[in-house]
């Protein structure tokens, strides 16, 4: 349990949604690559949501998505993509490392 002085209690999160198609290889890629980043980021800085477009077409449609896998990250800050398998660990890094 975090005390309330302790200073890691504040650190902000990063809301990130990854879309996926299924099973595909690059949708399973795309998935432990950034589970691995998110792990060495401190996976407490972070909420991921996973989003099948085979079983939730519309919600892919609702926030644009027309290719995956695609990472999008919604907070903090403006709304960013990534698309691919995210097997660029510098960039995926950048992506969605969390401002302290």
């Amino acid at each position: 349990m975090k005390s309330a002085v302790d200073p890691e209690a504040n650190q902000p999160t990063s809301r990130l949604l990854l879309f996926v198609a299924g099973d595909s290889p690059n949708s399973v890629a795309a998935l432990e690559n950034l589970r691995l980043a998110i792990e060495d980021q401190g996976a407490e800085h972070f909420r991921l949501e996973i989003v099948d477009v085979f079983v939730s077409p519309d919600r892919a449609l609702a926030d644009q998505i027309i290719v995956t896998p695609t990472l999008l990250r919604v907070a903090p800050a403006s709304s960013r993509r990534l698309i691919g398998d995210l097997s660029a660990r510098s960039d995926l890094i950048s992506f969605i490392k969390v401002q302290r």
